[in-house]
């Protein structure tokens, strides 16, 4: 039976409007959010990674990508799309599973970074991650 070992939360904001943080041009991810966790040394061994940060489209129509870094290595992405003149908010949250982290201590970072060089789009909160281990 699978039960929750460790549990960790960060909150950079609550709110929308909490913050206003540019998005970088890839290659350069900024990371808006980090959350530590304690993996212990038992098997079988998950760490779900749940965040939610809020966007907005300034100007132009594009994507920009989400990051997962556990330490210095990236463990996942998602690429997401804006309209900025037809949803200039949008609220997106990001779940991962990481089947393969060692035991020991952990930074899960959230980054974010737009592929379009045309979109002109902040990150305006709120900003939460967190991350539970399961065993």
């Amino acid at each position: 039976m699978t039960k929750s070992v460790f549990y960790n939360a960060t909150v950079v904001t609550p709110i929308t409007g909490g913050v206003l943080i540019p998005i970088p041009q890839t290659p350069t991810g900024l990371g808006v959010a980090t959350v530590i966790v304690d993996v212990p040394n038992i098997v079988p061994r998950f760490v779900e990674i749940i965040a939610t940060v809020g966007i907005q489209g300034i100007a132009g129509t594009g994507s920009y990508l989400f990051r997962i870094f556990r330490g210095t290595t990236e463990i996942y992405y998602s690429r997401v799309g804006i309209e900025s003149a037809v949803e200039e908010f949008a609220l997106n949250s990001i779940q991962h599973i990481d089947a393969n982290a060692t035991p020991g201590s952990h930074a899960y970072t959230l980054s974010v970074e737009k592929i379009t060089a045309a979109l002109s789009a902040s990150v305006i909160g709120p900003i939460e991650i967190r991350a539970s281990v399961y065993a």
